[in-house]
């Protein structure tokens, strides 16, 4: 019996090391092959891993980007209103000041305070979860349509500032040349200079602002023209005119004859005004004219007041629109207290009332 079992189990062992031998090899083989699989998925499973991570981070850029943009954009949308603000304001109150109520969203005369720097927003959309970046784009959205009103105000302010600028400038040429004159005057006699420096609006401002600024540019030129002509009356007040510009009835002689100014009635000794500055060339008497005053505007341009009873001047004495000049008289060829006022361009008498009548629209103007 004994010698049986270990027959068998030496039997068992020559098959089972037969087995191994003839087996070995494919079983290894097998065995790889089943690793080499669980490598690759492994790998497979990294690799789309790694995809996905690369998507979402891409997507994380581009939001990111995205949000950076709209953030620089609001930027430089906010500077451009700070920068029209301030172009605004240099213009001053002048041209300005009686704009409708209506009009008035925003001051002439102080900086606008800027917008909050919308860094929370910003950081919000940036941040890791979404209920932050919900309220970061609702922020975002907040912050636009606030500078969304504030454009749309700052353009109707300009708009409706610009044509009532356009529409002075345009009425002040209307009355210059109504007068006649070709040439420019002398101007106020004040000294005007300094370094250029260019307009304060920077890239990307609305050419309407350069407009607006060329407009009442040429608006103040006019006016400052317009100041340094004889506009206003030389006549005490009260004064009627007695005599017009023209062809009439000689009082001395009955015959007709052409009567070079205006004759305001008036009682004597009531003062006699400058009607634009400018400088005194004559204060003496001139024969028919009696005591007279001849004032210098520039231009080609003098004033003549006669038959005064005293001359409050001297030649060569710079005078302002409106100062004293000398006094009502009867001084001459008159039959009368009164004031004999004459224009005259290049020497040529032309209608003093054409002047008077611009300084009337001059004024509905202002």
């Amino acid at each position: 019996m004994a010698l049986g079992a270990c027959l068998a189990l030496v039997v068992l062992w020559a098959l089972g090391a037969g087995f191994y031998i003839a087996f070995h090899d494919t079983v290894v083989a097998e065995l790889r092959r089943g690793a080499k699989a669980a490598e690759q998925g492994y790998d497979a499973q990294v690799a789309d891993l790694r995809n996905e991570l690369e998507r979402l981070r891409t997507r994380r850029l581009v939001e990111q980007t995205g949000v950076e943009q709209r953030f620089t954009e609001f930027l430089k949308r906010q500077e451009a209103l700070e920068r029209r603000q301030t172009a605004l304001a240099t213009l001053g109150g002048a041209a300005l000041a009686d704009a409708p109520s209506s009009a008035q969203p925003l001051s002439y005369t102080t900086k606008p305070q800027p917008l909050d720097r919308p860094t929370s927003a910003f950081d919000d959309l940036t941040g890791a979860t979404e209920p932050q970046r919900r309220s970061g784009l609702d922020r975002m959205e907040t912050l636009a349509a606030a500078i969304d009103r504030a454009e749309n105000r700052q353009t109707a302010l300009l708009e409706q500032t610009a044509a009532r600028v356009n529409e002075r400038r345009r009425k002040m040429a209307q009355v210059w040349d109504s007068l006649g004159l070709a040439r420019r005057l002398g101007g106020d006699g004040l000294g005007r200079g300094g370094p250029f420096e260019p307009l304060p609006v920077g890239q990307g401002v609305d050419d309407r602002i350069r407009r607006l600024y060329a407009d009442h540019a040429e608006a103040e030129a006019l006016r400052r023209q317009l100041d340094a002509a004889p506009l206003r009356s030389p006549a005490p007040s009260g004064s009627s005119v007695s005599s017009g510009f023209g062809s009439r009835i000689d009082p001395f002689l009955g015959q007709p004859a052409l009567h070079a100014g205006v004759d305001f009635a008036s009682e004597g000794g009531e003062p006699i005004r400058a009607t634009a500055p400018g400088r005194v060339v004559e204060s003496s008497y001139n024969g028919g004219y009696g005591l007279m005053v001849e004032i210098d505007h520039g231009g080609g341009l003098t004033t003549r007041f006669a038959h005064m009873s005293f001359a409050a001047v001297t030649s060569g004495q710079t005078v302002k629109a409106g100062q004293i000049i000398g006094r009502v008289g009867s001084t001459g060829r008159s039959t009368g207290p009164h004031l004999h006022y004459e224009t005259r361009i290049d020497g040529d008498a032309v209608d003093p009332m054409r002047f008077l009548r611009a300084g009337r629209t001059l004024a509905a103007i202002d």
